[in-house]
């Protein structure tokens, strides 16, 4: 019975590593120490034991994939999301947007390839009870098919400025190229030209990386945004796995005891 036990304990702690981890270099083509660690700790200003020590580790800290795929705004309807940084050699032309989940060409840019981390970088995504998607109120003319969404980061070197790369690895052909860290009520942030504030559980730094991750310098600062008032919405795969996992535990742990 113990070797049962062990064995669903491994199996979940298995599937928990493997749903999570993409490591997520500091050195990237940039120069050495520009990679997202570098950016989280550029706009934390406390409390830290110094200013410009994120209490994140961009390894360790990570919204497991599969569980930052798909995303719901909350209560109020609007959801703001504000350019961090952008660190790449196609920050000209990246852009950055959301997909309906349910039809990844269907799609809304919110920010262009000449945007850039000031405060004119800031918009409002609001989803109305039709599915129709407005950024900072004007209707963009697409509606979504459910409440559901994802993230991607586009290019306008592509036709319509389309997605290059989307927050469901399963549309990248299995590449995780967005990762994902939600506040914990403990860092003090600073975006360039907003004023500081704390890094709360209902907001979200999402990174990028813009080139395919196994051809890539894995430091996810291509493009990195903030956004606020959403929840992730797990894949229905990622639940099942994770129940099979919980219930095969219990299981074990049931015979045992008999």
């Amino acid at each position: 019975m113990k070797l049962k036990l062990l064995t669903a304990a491994v199996a979940l702690s298995a599937w928990t590593v493997s749903a999570q981890a993409v490591v997520v270099s500091n050195d990237g083509d940039d120069g050495i120490g520009t990679g997202l660690q570098n950016v989280l700790d550029t706009v934390t200003v406390a409390p830290s034991p110094t200013p410009g020590a994120s209490s994140v580790d961009v390894n360790a800290d990570q919204l497991a994939d599969g569980t930052d795929s798909y995303w719901n705004i909350t209560a109020t309807g609007g959801s703001v999301s504000t350019f961090v940084m952008e660190i790449a050699g196609n920050a000209g032309s990246n852009t950055f947007g959301v997909y309906d989940r349910h039809n990844p060409n269907n799609y809304v840019q919110l920010f262009s390839g000449s945007d850039s981390n000031t405060i004119s970088s800031q918009v409002t995504l609001s989803m109305l009870l039709d599915g129709s998607i407005r950024v900072n109120g004007v209707d963009s003319g697409v509606d979504f098919s459910s409440r559901d969404f994802g993230y991607y980061l586009g290019s306008e070197n592509n036709p319509g400025n389309s997605p290059l790369f989307y927050s469901d690895s399963n549309l990248n052909g299995g590449s995780d190229q967005m990762v994902a860290y939600q506040g914990t009520n403990t860092d003090t942030i600073q975006i360039a030209g907003f004023a500081e504030g704390l890094w709360t559980p209902n907001e979200f730094v999402l990174a990028f990386e813009d080139i395919l991750y196994a051809n890539s310098d894995k430091d996810f600062n291509d493009l990195v945004v903030m956004v606020e008032s959403v929840v992730p919405v797990p894949e229905p795969g990622t639940l099942a796995l994770l129940g099979l996992g919980l219930a095969g535990l219990g299981a074990a742990r049931r015979r045992q005891k008999a």
